[in-house]
């Protein structure tokens, strides 16, 4: 027997909420709430090559089924992620708190609700220090980090001439969030109730990330078998890009849970500390170099896989413009149709699949050219050799 696993973030994650984990759990195991004593299930043991040889998946009804294997159903991962494109990007509530003059207004406005929080009780004292949160190995403070969840408020997709992508002066496919010149009037109760979310879930993890401190040394490892970087494109949007060809997956697979998610809290956090991610938009690239789909779903433990998920789409202040995916298998595309039923005309044009032969074209109208892709990645003729990643180290 062997503990189940289930899919990474990118694809019917980056595919469809722009960024997610898909979990695949069986309903009966854990919730979405419970996520700290969620329990890894089993299920038998079966050989990925094999796997995938029954699973050719060449129909939507195939694909369907292929989720009982990973002890799961479609019908529940329908519902996770329904569920987690619902909370992407908060509401606005009748009684919500706003700053009319600014950000400086909007800081004073957080830090009096974070305040009243953290003098409710002892541990609400202690998880509202921020103590789990890497600030100091990105030279940031715990202003830069209520910054951010401010500006994830303030950010809003407007249509753009009434068009669904959000161009806002960049030609660049996706375009840029509308961020308001001057004074911003914020909503500071729905920036406090996303950093509730992100201080809760950083409290539930916060036994692996207070084994040592979460700094570039100590993840760096993970680094070497998960090949991700992260660039700026020539719009200033953030750019995370994932070549899963690169990827040692067998190595990934093998490491801890701990090590797994000490990697994502560090490159979630690098994301969304950006100023350009929160004011600009974030971009994911995703070359699946037609990984299977019991390989892929295979990557990630349950419980991090479910954890990572809800970090990365409903708790972190982040919001994506758009996802392009290469490489894909035909999984993938069958994959696609079934969820982009359940999205509406912006979410789905914020989705580009490339056609393979049709890399560099669709990369250089992504990002801005040769000089905006990393060298190596999907032979597009990049020029970057030292991403934001490397500089970090540096």
């Amino acid at each position: 027997m062997t503990a189940r696993r289930c899919g990474s973030t990118l694809l019917l994650v980056c595919i469809c909420t722009l960024q997610v984990l898909l979990a695949t759990d069986s309903g009966d195991t854990c919730t979405n709430n419970d996520i700290d004593i969620c329990k890894d299930s089993q299920v038998d043991n079966v050989d990925v090559k094999t796997a995938d040889q029954d699973q050719n998946l060449s129909s939507s009804w195939e694909f369907m089924n292929a989720f009982s294997k990973l002890g799961s159903s479609w019908s529940h991962v329908i519902a996770e992620y329904r569920s987690v494109i619902s909370s992407a990007d908060g509401k606005d509530i009748k009684g919500d708190v706003y700053a009319v003059n600014g950000l400086d207004e909007g800081l004073a406005l957080i830090k009096k609700m974070v305040k009243e929080e953290a003098e409710k009780s002892r541990e609400n004292e202690i998880m509202w220090t921020f103590q789990t949160s890497p600030l100091g190995d990105f030279g940031k403070t715990t202003d830069d980090l209520l910054l951010a969840f401010l500006r994830w408020s303030i950010v809003d997709n407007h249509l753009t001439n009434g068009h669904a992508r959000d161009d806002n002066g960049c030609s660049l496919i996706g375009g840029i969030n509308y961020y308001p010149d001057g004074d911003k009037r914020i909503n500071v109760s729905k920036a406090f109730r996303r950093l509730t979310s992100y201080t809760h879930w950083m409290d539930s993890v916060s036994q692996d990330l207070l084994l040592s401190p979460l700094t570039y040394a100590s993840i760096s490892p993970s680094l070497e078998i998960f090949s991700i970087q992260i660039t700026h494109d020539d719009c200033g949007r953030l750019v995370w890009w994932v070549d899963l060809g690169k990827t040692k997956i067998d190595e990934l697979k093998a490491q801890s849970t701990t090590d797994t998610t000490r990697m994502f809290v560090y490159i979630a956090h690098m994301l969304f500390l950006d100023t350009a991610a929160q004011t600009k938009g974030l971009v994911v690239i995703d070359d699946m170099a037609e990984i299977s789909f019991w390989q892929y779903m295979t990557m990630l433990p349950l419980k991090v896989g479910i954890s990572v998920d809800r970090f990365l789409i409903s708790v972190t202040p982040l919001k994506a413009k758009q996802v392009v995916m290469m490489h894909r298998p035909k999984w993938v595309e069958i994959a696609y149709s079934l969820l982009s039923l359940f999205l509406n005309e912006r979410m789905k044009s914020r989705v580009t699949m490339v056609k393979n032969g049709d890399e560099v074209n669709v990369l250089n109208k992504a990002v801005g050219g040769s000089a905006f892709i990393p060298f190596g990645f999907a032979n597009a003729n990049g020029e970057i050799s030292t991403d934001l990643i490397e500089q970090d180290r540096k």
